[in-house]
């Protein structure tokens, strides 16, 4: 049975992104949270033995833990779920990799906020489009620092970003902000949208912590713009329409 339904592909194509159906069961979510807080105590320890005091503390309070699959074999599995795996096919084709996976945390009450930007803005590929799957594995609202996108700005192709240092982050220059929505999901639900996609997200000024899983994909091959070389985690997950 399909996962996602032609009025949500409909959707993707009109608007940039959809929502699904919570895809994961509470235990699932509970194991995939356990496993977030180890990885994360881990990244601390391993930023207290350095001599950078801001990357200590972003690894505190706004923890980005990239390649997540190769520091677990849970989550290795989990970015071939068969969720991700539909929307692979759906959106980029019969051949697909992860092209890139990361854990964000925002603590209660500390987490910080991220700014707008595109996800191709960081990296321009050839194909340049692919599709980011923002998983709540806890519940995300605004006052916690869910996501906010801008529907159908993916149609407005790459904007110009620029590095803004003392935030470790890039942000996007563009008009339409007044167009923005919060994206608040259930446990288990996710975001699929393009790469294209203007969005942010707020700061957690609540009492509950917020996990998310973004794992993404991306044509198998692809180019990094700037230098010509494959780019991205290259971690298969589908071939002729076949996990792998």
């Amino acid at each position: 049975m399909s996962l996602i339904t032609s009025t949500q592909v409909a959707q993707f194509h009109a608007l940039g992104y959809f929502i699904t159906k919570p895809a994961f069961t509470e235990p699932e979510l509970h194991t995939i949270r356990t496993e977030f807080e180890r990885l994360h105590e881990d990244a601390i320890r391993q930023a207290e033995q350095t001599d950078d005091p801001k990357r200590l503390d972003l690894t505190r309070y706004r923890p980005f833990i990239g390649q997540a699959h190769t520091k677990s074999d849970l989550l290795a599995r989990f970015v071939k779920a068969p969720i991700y795996l539909e929307a692979c096919e759906k959106f980029i084709g019969p051949n697909a990799d992860l092209y890139y996976n990361q854990i964000v945390i925002k603590p209660p009450e500390l987490g910080r906020s991220f700014a707008w930007h595109q996800d191709s803005g960081y990296t321009e590929t050839d194909p340049l489009e692919y599709i980011t799957c923002w998983t709540a594995i806890s519940r995300t609202f605004v006052e916690n620092g869910c996501i906010w996108i801008i529907p159908g700005s993916h149609k407005q192709g790459l904007q110009k970003h620029t590095r803004d240092e003392e935030n470790s982050e890039l942000v996007a220059s563009f008009t339409g902000e007044e167009n923005a929505i919060p994206v608040e999901m259930a446990p288990g639900q996710i975001a699929i949208f393009s790469s294209l996609m203007l969005h942010k997200s707020g700061a957690n000024t609540s009492g509950e912590v917020r996990h998310g899983y973004v794992p993404q994909y991306h044509h198998p091959g692809v180019i990094r713009v700037n230098t010509g070389e494959p780019f991205g985690d290259r971690y298969p997950v589908l071939r002729n329409g076949n996990p792998v």
